[in-house]
């Protein structure tokens, strides 16, 4: 028996685990390239999540800033129609207390001629009664 005949060569042994460790290799890759892939598919899905929501929330916010921009608005217009009403009142105010002091002023100048008349009606009262008795 040859024992050369039996035994293949050293390089054609050499070549058959590599083509296996090669086919390997290979598929190996794809198998963590698709694993890769999938979990970078899911980390995508879930920043386009989180963008959204930002975005969301970014909307709220600016929708929040104008109606607080509005209600400033609409506090400062009603600020401004208190203070004028309060000025209008005030004026009217001013305006009352001087025709009460107007009328204060006509009542102390007739007010003791009309007590001096009704005294000196009640005195011609008493008198009439007086002369209709007798």
């Amino acid at each position: 028996m040859d024992m050369n005949n039996t035994i293949p060569p050293m390089g054609s042994m050499g070549n058959m685990p590599n083509s296996n460790m090669s086919s390997n290799t290979t598929t190996n890759e794809e198998l963590i390239e698709a694993i890769i892939d999938e979990k970078w598919s899911e980390l995508v899905k879930d920043i386009t999540k989180l963008l959204d929501w930002k975005n969301a929330t970014e909307i709220k916010f600016a929708k929040l800033e104008q109606q607080f921009v509005n209600l400033k608005g609409d506090f400062d217009k009603l600020h401004i129609g208190v203070i004028s009403k309060i000025g209008d009142y005030d004026k009217h105010i001013l305006d009352v207390a001087a025709e009460i002091q107007s009328m204060e002023k006509v009542f102390a100048k007739i007010l003791p001629v009309f007590a001096e008349n009704v005294g000196e009606l009640n005195r011609i009262t008493e008198d009439l009664k007086q002369k209709v008795k007798k």
